[in-house]
C-alpha cells in the first residue's frame, strides 16, 4: 500500500474505500463516455443545424426567386402603365384634334346652311344637319347646272341692258333682247348651264354675226352673239363652265363685246337676273323673274334628279 492514497467514503449503506488510481480510471471512463456522447450529440446537432440552414437557404432562394419574379412583374406592370399613359396622351391629342375638326365641320356646315338658306332645328345632330345640308346643296347644284346662271365672261360691266333702247348703229328705238357684256377681243366665253349645241354658225339676218345657241333642259336656251370664234359644233353636249367660244366684233356691232340672251319657252328673259344668280342668293330669282312657274319647274327638276339617282 506504499505510495498509494486511500480514500474512504462513508454512506448510509456503509463505507467504501477507493484509491486515487481507481478514481482516476473511473473519471477517465466517465470523461471518455461523456466526450463520445458529446461528440455524437454535437455531430447530430451540427447535422440538424445544417439541415435547418439548408432549409433556410432553400427558403431564402425561393424567396429571392419570388422577389425577382415580383420585381420583374412590377417592371412589366410599370412598362404597361407607361404604355397606357402614352396611349391616353395620344388619345387625348386625337380627341382634341377630332373636337377641333368637329368644330371646323360644324362651322363649315353652318356656312353651307347659310349659303343655301337652310335653317335646321337647334337640337339636330351634326350628322343629320350635314346630310340635310348635302341633300339641299345637291338639289340646288343640280338645278344650277341645268338652268343658266352666272356670267359667261368675267364680269367687267354692261354696255347695253335688256329692254328698250336706241340702237347704237341703226339709231332707232328697238327692244334689246339680251345684255351687251363688256369683254375684250378674244375673251373666253363659257357655258352657263349643261346643254346641247343647237346652232353654231354665222347668222346674217339677225346681225349677231357668229352666233351660238345652246339648248338647255326644261325649255331654256342661251344665245351668244358677235363671237370671234366658236369652238363647239352643232350637236355637241356642253357642260356648265366649258369654254364654247371667244368674244369678238362680228355682225352688226360697234366694238368687241358679248351679246348674251336667255330664253324660256320662246320668251325672252332679262339675263342680268340669271347672271347674278348663285348659291348665295339662290332664292332671289324666284321673286325677280315672275314669267316662270318656278314651283312646278323645281318639282320637275327634282323628279328628274330622283330618276337619275335610281338608275
Amino acid at each position: 500500500m506504499k505510495n498509494k492514497i486511500l480514500i474512504t467514503i462513508t454512506t448510509l449503506n456503509g463505507s467504501k474505500q477507493y484509491t486515487i488510481t481507481q478514481l482516476l480510471k473511473k473519471f477517465l471512463i466517465f470523461f471518455a463516455v461523456f466526450t463520445i456522447a458529446l461528440v455524437i450529440f454535437t455531430f447530430f446537432f451540427i447535422k440538424y443545424l445544417n439541415s435547418v440552414i439548408e432549409s433556410k437557404n432553400q427558403a431564402l432562394i425561393s424567396t429571392n426567386k419570388e422577389m425577382q419574379l415580383i420585381i420583374k412583374q412590377k417592371q412589366q406592370l410599370e412598362h404597361k402603365i407607361t404604355k397606357l399613359e402614352n396611349n391616353i396622351t395620344a388619345l387625348e391629342k386625337t380627341i382634341s384634334k377630332k373636337e377641333q375638326i368637329l368644330a371646323e365641320v360644324n362651322d363649315r356646315v353652318a356656312d353651307i346652311e347659310r349659303i343655301i338658306q337652310f335653317a335646321p332645328p337647334k337640337d339636330m345632330h351634326i350628322n343629320q344637319r350635314l346630310n340635310l345640308a348635302k341633300l339641299n346643296l345637291l338639289d340646288k347644284k343640280f338645278i344650277l347646272h341645268n338652268i343658266p346662271n352666272g356670267s359667261p365672261v368675267p364680269y367687267i360691266g354692261i354696255s347695253s341692258r335688256f329692254g328698250w333702247r336706241i340702237h347704237p348703229i341703226l339709231h332707232k328705238r328697238e327692244f334689246h333682247t339680251g345684255l351687251d357684256m363688256r369683254a375684250k377681243f378674244n375673251t373666253p366665253v363659257r357655258a352657263t348651264a349643261d346643254g346641247i349645241v343647237e346652232f353654231a354658225h354665222y347668222h346674217k339676218r339677225s346681225g349677231y354675226g357668229n352666233l351660238l345657241i345652246i339648248d338647255h333642259n326644261f325649255g331654256f336656251k342661251t344665245m351668244f352673239g358677235h363671237l370671234h370664234k366658236i369652238v363647239v359644233k352643232q350637236g355637241d353636249f356642253i357642260k356648265k363652265g366649258q369654254i364654247i367660244a371667244y368674244s369678238g366684233n362680228t355682225g352688226l356691232s360697234s366694238g368687241p363685246h358679248l351679246h348674251y340672251e336667255i330664253r324660256y319657252l320662246g320668251m325672252v328673259l332679262d339675263p342680268m337676273v340669271f347672271v347674278k344668280w348663285n348659291l348665295q342668293n339662290y332664292n332671289s330669282i324666284f321673286k325677280k323673274e315672275r314669267k316662270i312657274k318656278w314651283q312646278s319647274l323645281i318639282k320637275a327638276i327634282q323628279w328628274q334628279k330622283q330618276l337619275i339617282q335610281q338608275h
